[in-house]
């Protein structure tokens, strides 16, 4: 079957059939009721799911293949397989084929993902560098140059297992196509957007202007974007936003809790909510409240696709907090032996390893897992303590928070009451872990706007133009009924 999408022939949604002859059967059929075979001949019928598709492709392989022999490309491409799978799995992608000179993968499916495009962008930049480090043993071996080209579409596709035969699970129809298509017309070592993905990963990825280009099977040129990079999370915020509706008793209780703790009472405050009730906002007004004061605010974003990479979170916190975020690896171990001069050399060389800043000629101290957090909460909570101008420090979607991260903040929050700081945790009302938990810290259960907020938050929003009005007066007489 084409993996291009090209053709193929129509599929169900979700349901059982033969895979020997293809006949739709109840759901739990044991036996096919037009040719006989077993169940164990029968397979998942596929599934409509909006994904993205990530195609990756060997420059000149065949000139490749030309100058190292069959055997010799069999292996290159192995060990490029197996590097891109492991970044695929990473980020909670589906690797679906491999074809030959290259690889595809969907991200989406079989889990729904909702962030799926910002996962294949990171996941085609990690298989970008893997490549590039695949291609200095190549250069060194054989005298030759290796580049992929890797392209990205989302959309929807019909996602499944093919047959009932070893092919595995995979995505068809022609936004398969076009991520192949985005594929074909990438700039060596670079990966290339379609118009679908780079809309949906707008703010979360560093994208170079919009380019017509020209591609196979269409009549008119199509836009497509190349990935430069992705963008740190806290410096996104850059939204047209409106005024902040509602929201008066939390907005109140968070102030009593910041200004308690610039008088030296530190506090720890949850804000728990469904996805798109307003946790982010909230934080933003409370940071903007916090400026006003002259207090220093430190964000750490937990993403779902590093809820399984120890230290994450703690990392983006602590170097947030530490001001060597951004800077060169020896300039930022200056700014850390300057902040904590006192601190012991070995605490210190842990220190930077934690926040990836570490000399590559040091010699880290040999002490078990335990231990080594014991040493960096005592130092971190040493300098919390020694702190005295006021702080906030925000960690952003804890139900993503990878467990080394949870744990070792819950030991930071053990002196917050003795500091000038505030925590403020933002989480889903299905996280039930240790910062949900903590003793003595505030909750504060964000609940939906009432009608009239949402009148007031969506009048804001549309402006005082004619489709403004409109709106809010539909709003108002739906409201009235």
């Amino acid at each position: 079957m084409d993996p291009s999408g090209d053709g193929g022939g129509a599929l169900t949604a979700a349901g059982v059939s033969c895979g020997s002859c293809g006949t739709e059967l109840p759901p739990n059929s044991k036996f096919c009721n037009e040719c006989g075979a077993p169940l164990t001949h029968a397979t998942r019928s596929a599934e409509y799911k909006q994904v993205t598709v990530l195609f990756a492709d060997v420059v000149h392989s065949m000139d490749i293949a030309a100058a190292v022999g069959a055997e010799r490309l069999r292996e290159i491409m192995a060990e490029l397989v197996n590097r891109a799978a492991v970044v695929v799995q990473r980020y909670d992608g589906t690797v679906g084929s491999f074809t030959g000179d290259g690889v595809m993968a969907v991200f989406g499916a079989p889990v729904a993902l909702e962030d799926h495009a910002v996962r294949a962008c990171m996941a085609a930049l990690g298989v970008q560098d893997e490549a590039k480090r695949l291609a200095v043993e190549v250069r060194d071996r054989d005298g030759l140059e290796f580049q992929l080209r890797v392209g990205l579409n989302s959309g929807q596709v019909i996602a499944g297992e093919i047959g009932s035969g070893p092919f595995g699970y995979t995505a068809i129809g022609e936004q398969v196509g076009m991520a192949q298509r985005m594929e074909s017309i990438a700039p060596p070592g670079g990966v290339m957007l379609s118009a679908s993905t780079a809309r949906l990963v707008e703010g979360a990825a560093s994208l170079a202007e919009p380019e017509l280009v020209q591609i196979k099977g269409a009549d008119k040129p199509v836009a497509a974007q190349r990935l430069l990079g992705m963008e740190e999370r806290h410096r996104l915020i850059e939204r047209v936003e409106s005024n902040l509706v509602g929201r008066r008793w939390e907005m109140f209780a968070v102030e009593g809790l910041l200004d308690r703790a610039i008088e030296g009472h530190g506090g720890v405050v949850g804000v728990v909510g469904p996805p798109g009730i307003g946790k982010s906002r909230l934080v933003r007004e409370v940071s903007a409240m916090a400026a006003t004061r002259s207090v220093e605010v430190f964000t750490a974003f937990c993403e779902s696709h590093a809820s399984q990479v120890p230290f994450h979170a703690v990392a983006r916190l602590l170097r947030a907090a530490t001001g060597v975020e951004g800077l060169g690896a020896q300039a930022a171990r200056d700014v850390l032996r300057d902040r904590v001069s006192d601190a012991d050399p070995e605490d210190l060389l842990l220190l930077d390893d934690l926040l990836g800043i570490g000399d590559a000629d040091a010699v880290l101290p040999r002490i078990d897992p335990d231990a080594r957090r014991r040493r960096l909460t005592a130092l971190v909570n040493a300098a919390s303590l020694a702190r005295e101008t006021p702080a906030v420090y925000v960690v952003e979607d804890a139900h993503w928070i990878d467990e080394v991260s949870e744990s070792m903040l819950v030991d930071f929050l053990t002196v917050i009451p003795q500091t000038p700081s505030l925590m403020v945790v933002t989480y889903r009302p299905e996280y039930e872990g240790a910062l949900a938990r903590v003793h003595g810290a505030q909750t504060i259960a964000l609940a939906p706007l009432s009608d009239s907020e949402t009148v007031a938050l969506v009048s804001g929003l549309l402006g005082g133009g004619p489709l403004g009005r409109r709106v809010s007066h539909h709003a108002r007489r739906a409201g009235r009924r």
